[in-house]
């Protein structure tokens, strides 16, 4: 794994922005897939935001409930709201690349429909962003619950050494956490990040900023690796508050039986496809020695207790020239590093 910064970093300080400075524009990007329980309380959460500047795209991908209804009526009282009905499930990383490549503005939350945002949610985000130019994604502090004492759903994300993620402080109370500190992690998760528009272009790889082929599911892994590879930085910000009750939860046996065929092959999939991307050539053999393990027994669980998801060896295989070519582009790019803004 790519050396990550250090999350004992010292805060940058910020310039005071004058009182009268004009708000940046924003999009938010919702991608929906039959998210009629949970679409109005996001979508209204979004609303009464304090930064009021801002553009709200929700991208539906075919949904079969009444999801499409419910924004098209939220959509009636507040002209930010537009949407975009997709004729086919696209995925995540598809239905926010359609909101990515179709808008120009600074900066771009995405909102995970199971979200609600406290409402200075996106004001204290951008405030963070603005810290230091080379901060590419802020997110914020993710709960399980409106209770008291909540279990935190995630901080950021923390890189771990066989090219996994794992959420920061998961399931534990915000008691037992401790005071929470603004300061650099290791990523972001894909529930509520807010990416710096430099950043997005600079991540892109044959266009687009997901990996269309990785669907759903750790996507916001593999945009955590790419962003360190090209010398990015991720900035968690505690004042930036959400609900977020997660119910995707792969590594737990039991939800990941509840889960349909193609998630769970997606889940081993985009792992390996992740792992021959994103590897630098001098780390490859330590990534092996550190990988193969758990990999191995992966495997073994899908030999004897989940056949279905050994079409994931066979995609990687059937498309390993496709994959190698964006690892060619992708280490290419890294080698390059980060560069500052051009100035006149």
């Amino acid at each position: 794994m790519v050396n990550a910064p250090s999350t004992a970093l010292a805060s940058p300080q910020a310039p005071a922005a004058p009182e009268d400075a004009p708000q940046a524009f924003v999009t938010l990007s919702v991608v929906t897939w039959n998210s009629a329980e949970c679409i109005e309380a996001c979508l209204r959460s979004v609303l009464t935001q304090t930064h009021r500047n801002f553009e709200l795209w929700v991208v539906d991908n075919a949904s079969a409930d009444d999801t499409c209804a419910l924004v098209a009526a939220l959509a009636e009282t507040d002209k930010r709201i537009k949407l975009h009905r997709l004729n086919h499930n696209t995925g995540f990383c598809g239905g926010h690349n359609y909101s990515l490549n179709r808008t120009t503005s600074e900066a771009v939350l995405l909102v995970n429909p199971d979200t609600e945002l406290d409402p200075d949610y996106l004001e204290h985000a951008l405030a963070a962003l603005h810290k230091d130019e080379r901060i590419g994604v802020v997110c914020g502090l993710l709960l399980q619950s409106r209770e008291p004492d909540a279990r935190i759903d995630s901080a950021g994300m923390l890189a771990l050494p066989d090219g996994r993620f794992a959420l920061r402080l998961h399931g534990i109370r915000q008691s037992q956490a401790g005071p929470l500190t603004p300061q650099y992690v290791d990523g972001a998760d894909g529930a509520l990040p807010l990416y710096r528009r430099r950043y997005i272009d600079d991540l892109r790889v044959e266009g687009e900023f997901f990996d269309p082929r990785f669907f759903a599911h750790k996507e916001d892994w593999d945009i955590a690796w790419r962003g360190q590879l090209l010398g990015w930085r991720t900035w968690f910000e505690p004042a930036c508050r959400a609900l977020h009750p997660r119910q995707f939860q792969p590594t737990n046996l039991r939800v990941r039986l509840r889960m349909s065929r193609r998630v769970r092959a997606n889940a081993v999939r985009n792992q390996w496809i992740m792992l021959i991307k994103n590897t630098p050539k001098a780390q490859i053999w330590h990534m092996v020695v550190r990988a193969l393990p758990r990999q191995l027994a992966i495997l073994a669980y899908l030999l004897v207790a989940e056949r279905t998801s050994l079409s994931a060896l066979r995609y990687v295989w059937q498309h390993r020239k496709e994959i190698l070519a964006s690892r060619r582009l992708i280490q290419s790019r890294a080698r390059a590093g980060w560069s500052p803004v051009a100035t006149a």
